[in-house]
């Protein structure tokens, strides 16, 4: 039955053939709806040429060539252009619908089948309410993500169930009026969304929805921002508790600086012992030699005296 469609198919081309690398070999490849997937073929032979060939796709009790298929229009794209011998088919904006078998075929009796998975965005689900806390004039991120971190959901939708109001991506709703977006769009599966300044008209109960049966609840809880966040918080004029709190700090600056007066008043007394050690030193040296010139003084006149009674004795005995 199948070479019975494959011949059928390939009637409508001419083709010079060339050996496929995984002829009549099945590729399994996975791909992520919102993402691109290439479904790989190529002939064995690098310098291989090939006037013509096509792929297909299976559909109910036949194969139908992909570029004549609606759903496909304008995401399908083909490198045989620049590179002959590579006969590849790159599918973009995956849909879950895209699964399948794909035939590439080179020949009535050459070709290589693609099995193609798709995987979609299913809501990583909790088995209770997720519960949030953001602060009043602040901003807050409610968590929603698909399993697979790669695949993108058909839709995103974002609902406050208190109001009933759709306030993602819908742009109608005034209270929400350019306070909230998708925290990050560079991964497509994090469907996360970012409220800025909270009110406490935000409080209350959220839903992230990709599909009718695919959804999670999200319960929002807005309080006023703790005191120690009030105190931080501002740079220019500083609370009556930061001042306190530098006030408390200025002891143990003087105490830091303590050491280094002790060290001066140490310094100076023992530059004053040393001088008065000086002083008392110099009054010793002096009244000591007060005491050597009165001993001097009184010795001289015996001297004399001794030196006359010997020049008398002298004098008698010349006479």
């Amino acid at each position: 039955m199948r070479d019975c469609l494959c011949i059928s198919l390939f009637m409508l081309h001419i083709s010079a053939g060339c050996n496929l690398s995984n002829d009549q070999k099945t590729i399994v490849v996975t791909g992520y709806t919102g993402g691109s997937v290439l479904l790989p073929c190529s002939c064995d032979d690098p310098k291989s040429t090939v006037n013509t060939f096509t792929w297909g796709t299976a559909t109910v009790n036949q194969m139908m060539n992909v570029f004549e298929h609606e759903k496909y229009r304008g995401r399908l794209k083909l490198f045989n252009e620049t590179s002959p011998a590579n006969l590849s088919l790159l599918i973009s904006d995956l849909r879950k619908e895209d699964k399948g078998i794909y035939g590439c075929y080179s020949g009535p009796r050459s070709f290589t089948d693609v099995f193609l998975t798709v995987k979609g965005c299913d809501l990583n689900r909790r088995t209770h309410t997720v519960e949030v806390t953001g602060y009043l004039g602040e901003s807050v991120v409610l968590p929603c993500s698909c399993t697979e971190p790669l695949a993108k959901p058909d839709q995103i939708k974002w609902k406050f169930i208190e109001i009933n109001e759709e306030i993602y991506p819908s742009e109608h709703s005034e209270r929400y009026k350019n306070r909230r977006k998708l925290i990050n769009q560079t991964t497509p599966g994090n469907l996360s969304l970012h409220l800025l300044s909270l009110t406490k008209e935000d409080q209350g109960d959220y839903q992230c929805y990709v599909s009718s049966n695919n959804y999670i609840y999200i319960r929002l809880h807005v309080e006023e921002k703790p005191q120690v966040h009030t105190i931080y918080s501002s740079t220019h004029q500083p609370s009556q508790q930061t001042h306190e709190l530098k006030t408390t700090q200025q002891p143990e600056d003087t105490i830091t600086h303590q050491p280094h007066q002790y060290v001066v008043i140490l310094i100076a007394v023992f530059v004053s012992v040393l001088l008065l050690a000086i002083l008392a030193l110099l009054v010793i040296f002096i009244m000591r030699s007060g005491k050597r010139s009165e001993k001097l003084d009184s010795d001289w006149p015996v001297a004399t005296l001794r030196g006359d009674i010997r020049v008398t004795s002298d004098a008698a005995e010349l006479i």
